[in-house]
């Protein structure tokens, strides 16, 4: 095994960890809030002083206190949002009843409130100082922390006693539990507020850090050291720049501007935390450029805005930077690269250092903050120079980013795959309920990718020729959706996601539209060319569906009973009332209908007592056992019935000489399978049949 190869295996068994992924769905629903936040701040903090000034000023300050609000309801609770989500995703993996989540979601809200301590609920305390998100790291800890207590006590004191009760008894049975959770809490609280100057958890965090740093001079290894400290702790959720803040702003300490050092709060928000921490601009443009995965795509799109005015909330927890192993080393190393760089520029003096009379917005984008700064475009060029030296730095990462969600996504769309022919094989509907929360998240990305492609109408559709005497005469449509670089996903795995989904209906309106507009093309290579789609009985007989079909084929300007509909025999036929009715619709529209998989099942030849069927596709399980004497006969029945009853019988999986030779030898001329052709595009059966058309105008020429 290689380097790279234990390197991957270890940040996927990481990655893979069933709380790790709760952290990073935790932020995913949070990206909303995070957006909504960045906007408002933007915009009050705008790098234009006539327009921060209109927004002050205009109207007694309205516009301002609008922004306030926004703000204080985004950002101000976030830490309480995150307590929510996280409860949320942790107790989805747990196996607990629906309403002793819900339960379980309350202590963990409780207990955070308990655990701000008593200080917090004064009526001079700013709740908000506690509450925003500087506060991510003791909320996310609260949260795992209650969750798991939680649990733990509910275990305990209802060990004996039955979850088949009303939801009033589970409330009951919550008591104690929830009661115990808070206690701990409010208790640990309690007694961290008896410490001199610490109010509750999150003080004693913040303050603990910020102590061991707090005898450093303004020296570059002193820089060096807290750049690396503050990027480091930003991986676990720890707001580094609070750490540092009184330290760097201090108008008497080391750090102040006026001393006329290098080091100072100044510079590095102008040439190290360039998009904010972990001089995430680099990794904005890295992830641009060379990600390969959508969603991380759309983030950087979304969160492109805000990250040009320094405020990279929505990249950083979206992403997420927090307990993300896959980034913590360009995280720290960029930062620390982009400031030795900068340093030494100064100290060389190839940029003007930063003067104390600059006054520079924190928001000022990169290249205008470097010039302001300094006064000269010298800054303005080493901003661009360090961005270039930056993406270099994160490119690797995103390489190897790429590589690892490749080797997880194949994984996870394997063992999908699997379930979904273990159901198949049991006749058991599709779940993956019991499954790991990553493969289950990896099934709400399919699910996600699906969607787009049905609303986009990028539905791809591959057809697999059906030949009778030897030239290609009808063709069964067959869903292709591909995800990311893994390939095509099984077809009953699509299937059942969209299911699952409600987007069924969706997705067989668009098979059905790019059906009948490659029917219509192939039509003008070979006029009586047919196409059939596999379609579930519930939608023909849902009467909008059907309504819908019916119009829809009888717009798309092709020859009548050249388009046809796939049933397969499990849809249970005997069961509905609304067939008949249906199939004569269909019928008199000239749809054609097919039964598909049909074999001697107990309803099979109950199926055929009336004449709705035009074709009749025998099941592959008898296609591959035809050797068998006794297979042969039943099939040989079916061709014979077929005759009789006036419906033509395909033989579908024909991949051996054999098989093709025992099938016309019983009468059967309509075969399918990858001994004549695998699965073709449209443009490739197209070519299939203008080679059917030449080869016909040849045996005419013959003939004559």
């Amino acid at each position: 095994m290689t380097i790279t190869d234990g390197v991957v295996g270890f940040i996927d068994k990481f990655s893979g960890n069933r709380t790790t992924e709760a952290v990073k769905k935790a932020f995913t629903f949070l990206l909303p809030v995070f957006l909504i936040g960045a906007l408002s701040l933007t915009l009050q903090h705008f790098p234009v002083t006539s327009v921060r000034e209109f927004i002050n000023g205009v109207w007694g300050g309205f516009f301002n206190g609008f922004l306030s609000a926004v703000y204080n309801a985004t950002y101000g609770f976030a830490s309480v949002y995150l307590v929510l989500a996280l409860a949320y995703c942790v107790s989805n993996t747990m196996d607990l009843h629906k309403d002793v989540k819900i339960f379980l979601i309350l202590s963990c809200i409780l207990s955070y409130f308990a655990s701000l301590g008593r200080v917090v609920y004064t009526k001079n305390a700013d709740l908000i100082s506690y509450t925003n998100m500087s506060n991510i790291f003791p909320a996310m800890l609260s949260s795992l922390a209650a969750t798991y207590l939680f649990r733990t006590f509910y275990k305990l004191f209802n060990r004996n006693k039955s979850e088949h009760h009303s939801s009033f008894a589970r409330s009951l049975h919550a008591i104690l539990p929830l009661a115990c959770c808070v206690a701990s809490f409010a208790l640990i609280s309690t007694l961290i507020g008896l410490i001199p100057g610490i109010d509750n958890p999150n003080d004693l965090i913040l303050k603990a850090l910020s102590s061991l740093f707090e005898s450093l001079g303004a020296t570059y290894s002193s820089g060096a050291v807290i750049m690396i400290a503050e990027s480091a702790l930003w991986f676990f959720g720890v707001h580094g720049g609070n750490v540092f803040d009184n330290l760097l702003t201090d108008p008497e300490g080391a750090f102040a501007i006026t001393n006329g050092q290098i080091m100072t709060k100044q510079f590095i928000d102008t040439f190290v935390l360039m998009g904010g921490c972990g001089t995430t601009v680099c990794l904005l443009v890295a992830l641009l450029l060379f990600t390969k995965d959508k969603k991380k795509k759309r983030l950087c799109y979304l969160s492109g805005g805000p990250l040009l005015f320094n405020i990279n909330e929505l990249l950083v927890f979206g992403l997420p930077i927090v307990l993300n192993p896959i980034y913590l080393i360009p995280f720290i190393l960029t930062p620390f690269v982009c400031y030795t760089s900068a340093y030494l520029a100064t100290y060389w003096g190839l940029v003007p250092q930063i003067a104390a009379e600059a006054s520079v917005q924190w928001t000022t984008p990169i290249l205008i903050s470097g010039y302001q700064a300094t006064g000269s475009i010298a800054g303005s060029f080493l901003q661009l120079f360090q961005l270039v030296l930056g993406v270099a730095v994160y490119t690797p990462f995103v390489i190897l980013d790429n590589k690892i969600s490749k080797l997880n996504q194949s994984s996870y769309l394997k063992a999908l795959t699997d379930i979904c022919r273990s159901c198949e094989a049991n006749e058991i509907p599709y779940s993956i309920d019991n499954q790991k929360y990553a493969l289950r998240a990896f099934e709400d990305d399919l699910a996600s990718a699906l969607f787009d492609d049905v609303s986009k109408g990028n539905v791809q559709m591959r057809y697999q020729p059906q030949v009778e005497n030897g030239k290609v005469v009808s063709a069964e449509a067959l869903l292709r959706f591909a995800y990311n670089d893994c390939g095509y996903l099984y077809p009953p795995l699509a299937v059942a996601i969209a299911c699952k989904n409600n987007m069924f209906a969706a997705l067989s309106k668009e098979i059905v539209k790019r059906a009948l507009s490659d029917l219509k093309t192939l039509q003008k290579t070979a006029p009586e060319f047919k196409i059939a789609v596999n379609l579930k009985l519930d939608l023909i007989t849902d009467e909008n569906f059907r309504q819908w079909l019916i119009q829809t084929v009888g717009d798309a300007d092709i020859n009548p009973h050249t388009f046809g509909v796939e049933i397969t025999e499990d849809s249970k036929l005997t069961e509905s009332e609304n067939y008949i009715n249906a199939f004569n619709q269909l019928k008199n529209a000239c749809i054609e209908i097919y039964i598909d998989d049909f074999s001697m099942g107990h309803t099979s030849l109950s199926l055929l007592q009336k004449n709705f069927f035009d074709y009749v596709k025998i099941d592959g399980n008898l296609i591959k056992q035809l050797e068998n004497e006794r297979i042969q006969s039943i099939v040989s029945s079916v061709v014979q019935l077929g005759k009789r009853l006036h419906f033509a019988v395909i033989a579908e999986y024909v991949e051996t000489e054999k098989q093709r030779e025992i099938l016309l030898g019983v009468g059967c001329n309509v075969l399918q399978g990858y001994l004549f052709y695998k699965d073709l595009d449209v443009n490739q059966l197209n070519g299939v049949l203008q080679k059917n058309g030449s080869d016909r105008e040849s045996a005419k020429t013959e003939t004559v």
